[in-house]
């Protein structure tokens, strides 16, 4: 085999190598799923005392399932940040950032968090205004947000949203894909791409996943401009937190202007977003 091949076999690898994160949280998240069903199913078993049957007691662990999936949700969020914040703290952690390397100050972190709300915003905005104009094509994600629980504001939902889900996504997607996906290629988009590639697929649907895409590529040029995942948590927990907020705004609007509101606030939210993005990543003052 010539050097050329070797070196795109080589490329291919590590292309591959990269996607394991990702893949290992799946295996977690499905693990803690069957883990929960089969436990349901022995309490179950052992209350009825063996009696009820197969096709009732597989429809009884569904439903418990999709009762309690924002703590099961919770469970495979801390086995992730344990894993995974383990393999990159022994990996990546303690390494000094390169040189160069900006430091975040104080109106970074509060662009950051204004960076946040308006990515939500404009996001949601983009998303009602097609769930107003054609509602069928949002139809199937609606239902499958319902069916999750994300709909309804909780504790727990907001402990998994806001804290859990920024840390271990930050931890995979920032912190591991990118760092492996850089053994591909130098160019910083190659890896860019495939660390937002991940970041959308773990979404599991493609609404979710087509604006996750968008934003892990933020989040990546964020990342570069720092080389700071706790300063991508804070985006991503800020973008997520902003999300409750979503529903009590729009909802002061009379129902004949709805969709004006939907247009001008996704519009605002962009112009925000792009002047605050622009700031972020501005090193005339450093």
């Amino acid at each position: 085999m010539n050097t050329g091949k070797k070196s795109v076999m080589k490329k291919i690898g590590w292309a591959l190598v990269s996607f394991l994160p990702m893949a290992g949280a799946m295996v977690i998240q499905i693990g803690c799923s069957v883990a929960a069903s089969v436990l349901i199913s022995v309490i179950t078993m052992m209350q009825q005392g063996g009696q009820m049957a197969a096709d009732e007691l597989a429809v009884y662990v569904s439903n418990q399932i999709l009762e309690n999936i924002i703590p099961i949700l919770m469970v495979s969020q801390i086995l992730e940040i344990l894993v995974f914040g383990l393999w990159y703290y022994f990996a990546y952690g303690k390494k000094p950032r390169p040189e160069g390397t900006g430091k975040p100050k104080l109106q970074h972190i509060l662009l950051i968090l204004v960076l946040g709300l308006a990515a939500q915003f404009a996001i949601s905005g983009v998303l009602s205004i097609v769930e107003t104009l054609a509602p069928s094509l949002l139809e199937k994600y609606e239902q499958l947000m319902e069916m999750a629980g994300i709909t309804e504001t909780t504790l727990l939902s907001i402990l998994s949203t806001v804290i859990l889900a920024p840390i271990s996504e930050e931890l995979i997607c920032r912190g591991l894909v990118f760092k492996l996906a850089g053994k591909v290629s130098p160019n910083f988009w190659v890896a860019n791409i495939i660390q937002a590639l991940s970041f959308g697929i773990m979404h599991g649907n493609w609404v979710q996943g087509i604006y996750a895409f968008a934003l892990g590529i933020v989040l990546g040029l964020v990342y570069r401009r720092f080389q700071n995942i706790w300063l991508c948590m804070l985006l991503h927990a800020a973008m997520n937190f902003s999300s409750i907020l979503v529903g009590p705004y729009y909802s002061l609007f009379p129902e004949k202007y709805i969709l004006a509101a939907f247009v001008l606030t996704m519009l605002a939210a962009a112009a925000v977003f792009t002047l605050c993005y622009r700031k972020i990543m501005c090193k005339e003052h450093e």
